[in-house]
């Protein structure tokens, strides 16, 4: 996901941020509730919540800014997503795994 946001960055420099669905997985015992408000402040969307509250799916602007943002949180495990280019209503379509080669650092495509 950061790969394809940083292209389209760099390939519509003037653009408005594309829109992609991004889910967020998070620790369990997260407060649904208080993330709800939280992202709909942040983004103008309100999220799905799926997964027993620990994945919360939205589809809004993106920038690099609000992805770190989102990757900074403590309760953050993993970010995902996909470019939609419009705001759609589909689910999420991405598993949470904990031998995600990204988290390795030293991991090279």
């Amino acid at each position: 996901m950061i790969h394809d946001l940083l292209r389209r960055l760099q390939n519509n420099p003037g653009a408005t941020a594309p829109i992609y669905m991004v889910e967020v997985f998070t620790k369990r015992g997260v407060d649904s509730e208080a993330a709800k408000k939280y992202i709909f402040e942040k983004t103008g969307t309100v999220p799905a919540i799926y997964e027993d509250g620990t994945l919360f799916v939205t589809n809004h602007k993106l920038t690099l800014q609000i992805l770190k943002e989102i990757s900074d949180s403590d309760d953050v495990l993993e970010v995902a997503g996909d470019y939609t280019g419009n705001i759609t209503a589909r689910g999420p379509s991405h598993e949470h795994s904990d031998d995600c080669p990204l988290r390795n650092l030293d991991y090279a495509y």
